[in-house]
């Protein structure tokens, strides 16, 4: 019997030995092919229902930003679309915020060693890029829908800190430094701030895009923030925007 277990023992040694040489002979592309999951990841499935989303809008409209339709041009379940979203304003407010934040990061490093006011201006500059990137024709249709991610978007960044409270902070920081005047009405200048950007995006929807958004708001904002400087030559060492001389205003 033990004879007989010694050989099974060296059998099984040399024919695994033979099934590893066997192995080493296989072309290396097929044993370092990546292994790929059927199921799709989280971040997959949000990166498809965005794109679907995007694309729908461009083609047909917002009227076609439907869950069904995002859902039957990503390729995914409505069940699998409620599992990582609310609703369509939800998907749409989540798409904002992943284009806000880097924006968002380019502004703060621009911001530093600059002004307060300075601050505030530079940060609203990268809102209206990051509005001009999501384009006309999406803008339009959040201004338009009832309920308005859009808004939400507007008052809290990815970080879910609320936009106007940096103002806040930049205000007073100015106000400490002595570079804006103590007794302003702080709500009312936040108010006005955010009245100016946007109502600056709501005519460029109306008028179809051809407002000059990114030169108008910034124009409107540098002249009401001097009105809170206490220099009464005030200026700002910020690059100018050019105005679009084709433009209607």
């Amino acid at each position: 019997m033990r004879l007989l277990q010694k050989h099974v023992h060296a059998f099984l040694l040399v024919s695994f030995y033979e099934l590893g040489k066997r192995i080493e002979e296989v072309p290396c592309v097929l044993k370092t092919r990546p292994f790929q999951p059927k199921i799709l990841t989280h971040k997959f499935r949000v990166k498809k229902l965005l794109d679907a989303a995007i694309s729908l809008v461009n083609e047909s409209g917002m009227s076609s930003l439907t869950i069904r339709n995002i859902c039957d041009k990503a390729g995914i379940s409505t069940g699998s679309f409620y599992n990582l979203f609310e609703g369509k304003d939800d998907l749409v407010s989540y798409y904002l915020r992943d284009v806000f934040i880097a924006y968002k990061q380019k502004a703060e490093e621009e911001a530093s060693g600059r002004t307060a006011l300075e601050k505030i201006i530079l940060i609203y500059r990268f809102y209206i890029d990051c509005i001009l990137e999501t384009g006309l024709e999406f803008v339009t249709g959040l201004y338009s829908a009832m309920t308005n991610p859009v808004f939400n978007f507007l008052e809290r960044d990815a970080d879910e800190e609320v936009v106007l409270d940096r103002c806040r902070q930049y205000l007073e920081e100015g106000i400490e430094a002595g570079e804006v005047k103590a007794d302003i009405n702080m709500n009312e200048a936040l108010m006005r701030i955010a009245i100016i950007i946007t109502g600056n995006i709501y005519y460029w929807c109306v008028f179809d895009g051809r407002v000059d958004l990114a030169y108008q708001a910034d124009s409107m904002l540098q002249n009401y923030l001097c009105t809170l400087s206490t220099d009464p030559n005030c200026t700002f060492d910020v690059p100018t925007i050019p105005h679009d001389t084709n433009a209607l205003i």
